[in-house]
Order: C-alpha cells, then sequence, then structure tokens
C-alpha cells in the first residue's frame, strides 16, 4: 500500500479526466482490490472488490469475520500471495496465519462487498477510550483551499491519553496560519473527540522510499 488517495484528488481526477479512474489497493506480499471507471461514480469513497482469484475479510482483535459496515483489520489471501519474508521466519508467522495475510489496514466492507480504507492500524488514536482515525480528520483538511498536504497522528496527552495533532503543507503562495487552519477544522470534523490539539506548518513530510508519510517520525519531531 502506498498511501489512501483522499477524496478531494480522487473527485479532481475524475473531473479532468472523466471515464478513466482506476484505483488499486493492496500489498506488496500479494492481495489487491480494484476500484474500476464503472464503478467510480457510485462507489467513490471505496478501493473497489478483490481481484479474481483473491479474497478479502474484515477480522477483529481475536481473527473472527465482522460482518459489513464494521471495522476492523484488512486481511486477504490470493495465488499471487507471498510464502513468507526471506530469513524472517518470526515475521511471517505474524503476518501469515492459515494461509491469510495480516495487512495492518483497517477497513470494512460495505453491502455489496466494496472494501473501504479507514486507517492504519498503528496510527489510530486513542483519546479518552475512543478510537480516532487520522483519515476521517484529514478528509476534512485537506478541503481547505490553503493545504496541499496534511498528515495527522497522535501525541501523549495527560487527560485523553493521546490527542489529534495535523502537520501540514501549504500551496504555494498560501499564508493561511496554524491557528486559523486549527479553527477551521475544529469547526468541521464530524465529532468532538475528532478536534485537533495543534496544527504545525512544515515544508516538506518525512517519507519512506515508496512515499509513505512517517508519522512516527513527525510524533518524535
Amino acid at each position: 500500500m502506498g498511501a489512501p488517495l483522499h477524496k478531494k484528488h480522487k473527485d479532481m481526477w475524475n473531473h479532468r479526466l472523466p471515464g478513466t479512474y482506476y484505483e488499486a489497493y493492496g500489498l506488496t506480499e500479494g492481495f489487491f482490490t480494484v476500484l474500476d471507471k464503472y464503478d467510480y461514480e457510485k462507489k467513490s469513497e471505496s478501493v473497489g472488490c478483490p481481484t479474481p482469484f483473491s479474497d478479502i475479510m474484515i477480522v477483529d482483535i481475536q481473527g473472527n469475520e465482522l460482518p459489513a459496515g464494521e471495522v476492523g483489520e484488512i486481511i486477504g489471501r490470493s495465488p499471487l500471495a507471498m510464502a513468507g519474508y526471506y530469513k524472517q521466519s518470526d515475521l511471517t508467522r505474524q503476518t501469515i496465519k492459515n494461509g491469510w495475510i495480516y495487512s495492518g489496514d483497517l477497513g470494512f466492507t460495505d453491502d455489496e462487498g466494496f472494501l473501504h480504507l479507514v486507517d492504519r492500524k498503528k496510527d489510530m488514536i486513542i483519546s479518552g477510550g475512543i478510537n480516532v482515525y487520522p483519515r476521517d480528520i484529514e478528509e476534512v483538511l485537506i478541503q481547505h483551499p490553503s493545504v496541499r498536504e496534511v498528515a495527522v497522528y497522535g501525541v501523549s496527552s495527560e487527560k485523553w491519553g493521546e490527542t489529534p495533532v495535523a502537520a501540514v503543507i501549504l500551496q504555494q503562495e498560501a499564508a493561511a496560519s496554524p491557528k486559523e487552519l486549527l479553527e477551521w477544522v475544529n469547526e468541521r470534523v464530524a465529532a468532538r473527540f475528532q478536534k485537533v490539539n495543534k496544527v504545525v506548518i512544515i515544508d516538506e513530510f518525512p517519507r519512506t522510499a515508496t512515499g509513505k508519510i512517517l508519522k512516527r517520525t513527525l510524533r518524535d519531531m
């Protein structure tokens, strides 16, 4: 998985090049879903369905299958799946269980079997005992006209355990202040527990070789 594409950018692509949009979600380890151009209009918030001969399932922390609409870990299997990590038997056992690859991603399926991404399991924020998914907040803040990229992550809080912080890269020539962005997003998030504690403006994000934003590094910074 590279990184989830915000709906704002999906819609922009489809507006400029209508009828051409395809989105793929998957793991190097070997399973995929595809949202094709024929399903985009009705399922634009999803990442599609499994490819032929592939299966996905949403499971709880015990590995039990969850019904449509419930958030859990995404697992999958496919003829293309890896046999294991080279010379890393412990990691292989953690990742492959009973033939299913555990992705570390959270999501849910809808009643038609389309997969919806929620967030990375390790990026979930637990604030006051409530699960807060950074991507839900990112989808709001990316709508601000001055924001080019955003990453939300949790930091320690004496009161709540963790609290959300947003790191933002501004559009060229934009001059929005952290205070303005903080007030703007907190007026628009869906729930009180999604309110951001702080906005930080930076020039660039730390990333992996494949382009994923390193939220742990942002947190340490």
